[in-house]
């Protein structure tokens, strides 16, 4: 019965004390003189999402940014749509409804596919782009490896 008790307590007792151990600061946050400042104000960091190769968007998946603004998804009925603030801002054109995934491929480019392997739409940043990121100002971009912008879906702030 004891036993039946502790492996029955322990796992409350783990959620119970875990509220506890997040409010308290890890040991080298105590040290404020090691705490490396900002000059931006807070309301402008971003936390910009990124995706390297061979990073792949499947049908009824999406990529989020950081403070989930903006989120670029490939649909159940084959559209690929880019939203800001919950609404449609910018969709693949020509690809309705026969996408069935995104990939920002190897070679830089960013493509969309349809179920047959057959490229339907492509960025055009081939041997250009290392990177995309879903932004926190509602854009989408292929970046280089200088992080210039190569591609954008042009709907940031």
């Amino acid at each position: 019965m004891i036993k039946n008790l502790v492996w029955r307590g322990l796992p409350a007792l783990a959620l119970a004390v875990l509220p506890i151990l997040a409010t308290v600061p890890a040991a080298d946050a105590a040290d404020s003189s090691r705490t490396i400042q900002s000059t931006q104000p807070r309301e402008t960091l971003r936390t910009d999402s990124r995706f390297y190769p061979p990073a792949t968007l499947r049908k009824n998946q999406a990529w989020t940014s950081g403070n989930g603004r903006t989120i670029l998804r490939v649909q159940s009925d084959g559209n690929v749509v880019l939203y800001k603030n919950n609404r449609p801002a910018w969709q693949a054109p020509n690809v309705y409804p026969n996408a069935d995934r995104l990939v920002m491929q190897e070679d830089g480019n960013l493509v969309i596919y349809n179920r047959a392997n057959q490229a339907i739409w492509a960025a055009g940043t081939w041997r250009k782009g290392r990177y995309l990121a879903v932004q926190d100002d509602g854009n989408v971009v292929v970046y280089n490896n200088s992080n210039q912008p190569v591609w954008a879906t042009n709907t940031g702030d």
